[in-house]
Order: C-alpha cells, then structure tokens, then sequence
C-alpha cells in the first residue's frame, strides 16, 4: 500500500470516526463507503471492530433502503409512476408518506429545506406523543445470513427510491416480523414462499428460483407487470383487498387476467387504449360469480370479488371531468410519468386506429365475402356512453345529457355496442337519422376499432314511439362464430335475446318507454343494410 493510499484513508477514517461520534454509526460507515475501498478492509485497518447488529423480531428496526432484499421481482410501475408524480407536485404527499411507513400516521411537519435523507428536517408530529401503529408499517424477515428480506412494501419503497432525493441510503423503518435461521438457501424460501412472504414469478407469469430475485429496489431492478397494474386502478370497485389481508392478492389475479382471452395488455401507445382494457378488464370481472377459480386454490370470492358492482370512478382514472372543466386522473398521472401524452377533452380520438388498420376514413358497410363493417363505440361491461361524432366520422365523443357525461344507470352493456360504418337510414325508411346500430356478441372489444362481423339477426325496437332497430351480430372467431342465423343463435345459445330485450327494456329507468316488439331474421337485417349505405 503506498504511502498517499495510507494518507487518503486515515484522513477518511478521521472524519468517519467525528460522524460516528456526532451522527451515529450508519452516517459514518457511508462516509467511509465513498472511498471506494471494502468496508471490513478499511475497518480492520483503522482497528474497528463492529458487531452484527442485535436485531430482535417483532420490533422496529431502523436501516435503509439499501439494506432490504427484495423477495419479489415484478411490482407494477404505473402505481410507482403514480407516487413519483404525486411527491413532485406535492411534498406534503412525500413526507405524510414517510411518517405513515414509519408507523406514526399521516401528520408531519416540514420546511422548504426538508429532506427525507435528513429525518432531522422534518417531524412526524405523532412520533414520542402517541404509540407506533406497527400494522401500518412495512415488514421484512431476517434471515440465517443476517440478510434483511423485505416482504412488504416493494412499491412505497421502490418509490422512495427512485425519486430525486431517495436512493440506497435513504432511512426508512420497517417492523420486523421474525428471524428464520434456516442456513439452506432452498429451504429457506421454500420457507418463505410457504408462509406468504415471497413471490417467484416474473412478469410474465412464470415460475423462477429465488436466484434470479434482484438485489435491490426500483423499477429498475423490479419488471412491471401491467396486470398487477390493472387490480391496483380497479381496486374498490369490483374487487378489494380482502380481511384478513391475503399477501399478493393483486398478482394472484393478474396470474388470472394474463389468461383470459380479451384480455391482453394493449401496450403503451395511448390512454385511450389503457382505459379500454381497463374496461374489458372490469366487465370481465364483474361477469364472474364467486366460487370462479383464480389462482392457487383461491376463488373470486376469497380475493375480495365484491359482484357485480360498477366501479364508479373508473371514467375518472383517465380524465377527471366535472362542470369546470377536466383534469388528468391517477392514471393519466402514472402514465404521463412514463412521457405519454394524455390529453383530457370531452372526446377519444381514433388517429390511432385508423393508423394501425392502414385506414385513411371508414371503410363501406358490407365486404367481399359478405362481412360487414362496425364500428365500436362502447365495449361490453362499459357504461360509458359514447357515440361517433358526425361531423368527424374518426372520431368518438363522450355523449352529454342535460349538462352532463352520459353514464348508464343500470347494469354496463351486455355487448359491445357499435354502428354499421358508412351507413345512415333516414326517418322516411323507417330509421332515426343516424348510422345502423349494432350489437355484437362476445368478448369485450375496444372502443374505437374496426370488426369484421356476420349479421344473425335484427331486434325490432321502439324508444318513445320512434323507431330504433338494433342489428344483431356475431364475431368472425370466437364463442360465437358457428352462429349464421337467428335459430341457430336461439339454439345454442338460448335465453341471449331474451337478456337483451329485457337490458334494452329498463336500462334507461321506469320512466322511459321502450319497447322491443320482435326478432327478425338476417335477411331483414341485410335489407336495412342495401337501404342504408352510403
């Protein structure tokens, strides 16, 4: 060792040794740290002799981020996305966040020059004057290695660590749960995993060794899962966390969702296309009953399904629209996070779909093989009411009603409802004025795409004395697609029109007059087609 080598870490030492003595011994090890050098080497040279720490379970212990292993390798970037704008535009939002961590609830004290590297420069007011709520606080389990695993919180942590000021050595409380000396690394998570406490699957759903965990927090090291994602925005609508809580019940269903056709995440491209699946995803789970099987044993019921009930705020996670104007959602928030442009209106542009289709403007009403055109303006399980504009065919809008978003009153759309593209059947034809509307079979579909569908049918229907048919049709694939005709529909799928008449009959209240007076066939449906087009 040369002689400057010796100079630089004694003059290290000395100001880790005053830090040691004035801040504690966690401030002077990270002034040491910063040489570069082995800690055990330059503790040993310097004569130090640090004991491992006397841990006890079922007690707070004070380490930082840095110190916690994560027992999980997915987390859901968009809920961390979410947190990290929040604590930009509000720091009130950032140091209530590390005071309920840290077990004293959500009261706190600040200044301008408050930093959460500084726990000094700001106070949890609760913090001395009233007992630590343990149960709100994060957990971890130390093991035979004297390893700090985290088993709860990777998100509020991932948070604290990525944001500007956070990082490894931010200082956080976690209670910790127990001490396993279990020294067989296999046993040990075997362990683990048996008692809830790790997660051995990556983002896609796959099975992995406990090799392959990360070694540290943020969405750096942790994988996204959207799904996850998906159960944390439809979280108090129809489903939540159930009592007592059941440990990574939001992955056990995105374990669930990934498989379901229909449901495949759609991509970062746009938030219209997010809040879609989000849509799917929600009329997909409102059509489950409780004993459905989720994952690992667990039903619906067990997860916290709460039926069928419609989430309210799901049309505000993107946009939130009231008499003065609209403002971003939690989601639009997350998601301009990741730098997606969310701009929130009163209307869903379709620029992407007809760029991704190849289309330019609407395609006619009937294809070459006898298939015809819709558009989808509603997807089943939504209750969002949404037309296409008539003075922008490309476009869909939000439909208002005396002031007001038009929302149905009543159970979502059973089916995905549409127009026939390029169609208008006037009054003297017996219409209302605007395009053919249809009702298509099947899983959810998003708003806003183009589907090739073969008609089955056409519901006769009056709404207050007006004439309004709805046409009938099945998907080219799918559960529904061996369907051709009206009997067959009634065949192999009995009691489906007798559901719509009797959706289409009261979803608007008592108060309407609505009325479906019969079914017809293709061949009617097909006629209001040739009277229609374009």
């Amino acid at each position: 060792m040369t002689k400057k080598t010796i100079e630089v870490i004694v003059m290290l030492l000395s100001s880790a040794a005053f830090k040691l003595g004035r801040f504690g011994l966690l401030s002077g090890v990270h002034a040491v740290l910063r040489c570069g050098l082995p800690l055990s080497f330059i503790l040993a040279f310097a004569g130090f002799a640090i004991a491992e720490p006397q841990w006890q379970a079922n007690s707070v212990i004070e380490v930082t981020l840095g110190q916690l292993r994560p027992t999980q390798s997915v987390i859901a970037h968009e809920q961390v996305n979410y947190k990290l704008a929040l604590y930009r535009q509000n720091r009130q939002a950032l140091f209530t966040d590390l005071c309920e961590s840290a077990g004293w609830g959500k009261k706190v004290s600040f200044t301008a020059n408050s930093t959460p590297q500084q726990p000094g420069s700001y106070q949890c007011t609760n913090a001395g004057q009233k007992k630590r709520k343990t149960q709100q606080m994060k957990t971890a389990v130390l093991g035979a290695d004297n390893q700090l695993y985290l088993t709860d919180g990777h998100h509020t942590f991932s948070a604290f660590y990525d944001m500007p000021d956070g990082g490894a050595e931010l200082p956080v409380a976690v209670y910790l749960q127990a001490k396993l000396d279990v020294k067989e690394q296999q046993a040990f998570w075997q362990l683990m995993q048996q008692q809830g406490n790790a997660w051995l699957y990556d983002a896609a759903g796959n099975p992995i060794g406990y090799q392959q965990l990360p070694a540290s927090l943020g969405r750096a090291s942790l994988e996204n899962d959207p799904y996850r994602a998906a159960m944390y925005f439809l979280r108090d609508g129809v489903w939540d966390k159930p009592e007592p809580a059941i440990p990574f019940v939001e992955f056990y269903w995105a374990q669930y969702l990934r498989q379901q056709d229909g449901l495949q995440f759609p991509g970062y491209y746009s938030g219209a296309d997010y809040i879609q699946w989000l849509e799917r995803i929600h009329g997909h789970l409102a059509g489950l009953s409780a004993n459905t099987a989720i994952f690992a044993g667990f039903t619906a019921a067990d997860l916290g399904w709460r039926g069928g009930v419609h989430y309210q705020q799901l049309s505000q996670l993107l946009c939130q629209r009231n008499s003065s104007g609209a403002s971003s959602g939690r989601l639009a928030v997350a998601l301009q996070q990741r730098g997606m442009p969310v701009n929130c209106d009163n209307r869903q542009y379709l620029d992407r779909n007809a760029l991704h289709s190849g289309l330019s403007a609407l395609p006619q009403a009937t294809n070459a093989d006898g298939s015809i055109n819709v558009l989808i303006e509603i997807a089943a399980g939504s209750a969002d009411k949404w037309q296409q504009d008539k003075q922008a065919p490309l476009q869909l809008e939000w439909e208002q009603q005396n002031g007001a978003l038009r929302q149905v009153q009543y159970l979502p759309y059973p089916v995905n409802y549409g127009i026939v593209t390029s169609t208008l059947l006037s009054k003297a034809q017996g219409g209302d004025g605007d395009p053919l509307d249809v009702l298509l079979l099947g899983s959810a579909l998003a708003q806003g795409t183009i589907q090739q569908v073969r008609l089955v049918g056409v519901m006769r229907m009056l709404d207050n004395g007006e004439h309004d048919d709805k046409l009938l049709a099945v998907p080219l694939n799918g559960t529904f697609a061996s369907v051709h005709d009206l009997a067959q529909l009634q065949q192999l799928f009995p009691g489906v029109t007798a559901q719509l008449q009797n959706w289409f009959e009261h979803y608007k209240g008592p108060a309407a007059k609505i009325t479906v007076q019969k079914f017809d066939d293709a061949a009617a449906a097909l006629t209001l087609i040739k009277n229609s087009q374009l």
